[in-house]
């Protein structure tokens, strides 16, 4: 039996009340809770997110949001500067407003990223409504947490909590488009983190691949190669939350190598029962090497977050 210590868990959240999505009784949080559970497990040090709590909102009180929980994060960051690292959460209906966010949030704040969701007001990333934005993070070379959300049309209801799959095929979807449309290509400095092992991806990717090249893909869109697909979805980085079973494994390891892989947890979402086996799921994969396991628990989150890099010591 394996085992893994010194975690940079790159998906864990703060339960802020500014701002907050559902669901309208959000789990508890606290920082204190949170080390103590790092602490139980042996993770180092967490990434913190609110990815699209201001995305729901216009106008002021978006941008007051964002403020919000960019300066709260930052100062818990500043009280525990080894412990955690935090993106930036930006109002993203309104680029400009958004960029702006950005510049507070990374040069005076000294964020580590950005995150914010796989759509925003049902428009997918991907879109070039988004351009001036992701065109000020390449310039950046931005390390990017893309979570999942809701989309405002309303879903099939089988009486599912959205989180139960839905949430995984909005990240399919953002994938899907960010490949198709060009995106990720035109903006390939871009560092940009898949959440829960790229949804559906691993197992339709094939699938995407073969029919995305033989049927038009609309829109004005140019076609794209197989080879192309491929290559555009294996630039992403992808995190393990919520997806470390044999099978889940195995399809990652078919999409990209160790070096694109990341170790996160989803706390406070999922329970905190779920990280001990999390981690021995991880640890006790047979094809993953010894060097596989720091890379993929220090080494790779070290690369996408250079500033916690600098504060850890690593």
């Amino acid at each position: 039996m394996r085992a893994l210590s010194g975690i940079i868990d790159v998906h864990s959240h703060a339960i802020l009340p500014i701002g907050q999505q559902p669901p309208a009784t959000p789990p508890e949080w606290s920082v204190e809770g949170t080390l103590a559970l790092m602490d139980s497990h042996g993770i180092q040090a967490v990434i913190l997110s609110v990815p699209d709590a201001a995305n729901y909102l216009v106008g002021q009180e978006a941008r007051d949001v964002a403020r919000r929980i960019n300066e709260t994060l930052a100062g818990i960051v500043s009280r525990h500067p080894k412990r955690f690292g935090a993106m930036a959460t930006l109002p993203g209906r309104d680029i400009d407003a958004a960029l702006g966010e950005m510049d507070y949030a990374l040069d005076d704040l000294g964020m580590d990223g950005v995150g914010t969701s796989t759509s925003i007001n049902d428009l997918f990333l991907g879109e070039d409504y988004f351009d001036p934005w992701f065109a000020e993070m390449d310039r950046r070379a931005v390390t990017l947490f893309i979570h999942p959300a809701m989309t405002l049309a309303p879903s099939p209801d089988i009486g599912l909590n959205p989180s139960v799959f839905e949430f995984m095929f909005n990240s399919t979807r953002m994938l899907a488009n960010m490949v198709l449309s060009g995106a990720k290509e035109r903006f390939s400095r871009i560092r940009m983190i898949s959440t829960h092992a790229g949804g559906t991806l691993p197992f339709l990717r094939e699938r995407v691949e073969i029919l995305a090249t033989h049927f038009p893909l609309g829109r004005g869109r140019e076609p794209l190669s197989k080879e192309q697909i491929r290559a555009g979805f294996a630039s992403f980085y992808y995190d393990m939350t919520a997806s470390t079973t044999p099978s889940q494994l195995h399809g990652l390891l078919d999409l990209v190598p160790p070096s694109q892989l990341l170790i996160g947890f989803d706390i406070p979402y999922m329970p905190a029962s779920t990280i001990a086996p999390t981690i021995s799921d991880i640890a006790n994969f047979a094809r993953f090497t010894d060097e596989d396991l720091r890379v993929m628990a220090r080494d790779n989150p070290f690369r996408l977050y250079p500033t916690l890099k600098a504060r850890v010591g690593g």
